[in-house]
């Protein structure tokens, strides 16, 4: 059996996609963060240490660092080892402007506390268009 879950957010970009969660307790510089040639998160107080970004839906509690951050996305992204959509409690503009230029949906705003309510495992359904995310949990 299976539930499902929208969460409505009042801030997006991107395009629909869907895959599955990993979800962060803590925010994640991406620079300092996840080893840009493997997408493994590598920030030893890190509470993903050891766990690989590569292709989930990143699901983080807010933004940590500036451009060269947001720049690192793409660097992941050139490696293939990139997330699949970022979903932020409260995010900031040079993360979005990453996101945007390199092409991956980000949403943030959110009716209810992301970290909370979202589980790593769990899929979901980013839809930028509508505002919503879906979750499915089995």
């Amino acid at each position: 059996m299976s539930t499902k879950i929208v969460l409505k957010a009042s801030r997006k970009f991107g395009s629909e996609v869907e895959g599955q969660a990993l979800v962060s307790r803590d925010p994640i510089h991406f620079t300092m963060d996840i080893a840009s040639k493997t997408g493994i998160v590598i920030g030893v107080k890190h509470n993903l240490c050891g766990e690989n970004i590569t292709g989930k839906i990143l699901v983080i509690p807010a933004a940590k660092g500036g451009v060269q951050s947001a720049m690192s996305i793409g660097e992941l992204l050139k490696n293939g080892c990139g997330p699949r959509a970022l979903l932020y409690n409260k995010t900031n503009p040079i993360m979005v402007q990453g996101a945007i230029m390199t092409n991956i949906p980000i949403m943030d705003g959110f009716d209810r506390n992301l970290v909370e309510v979202i589980r790593s495992g769990d899929w979901v359904k980013v839809r930028p268009a509508q505002g919503i995310v879906e979750v499915e949990r089995k």
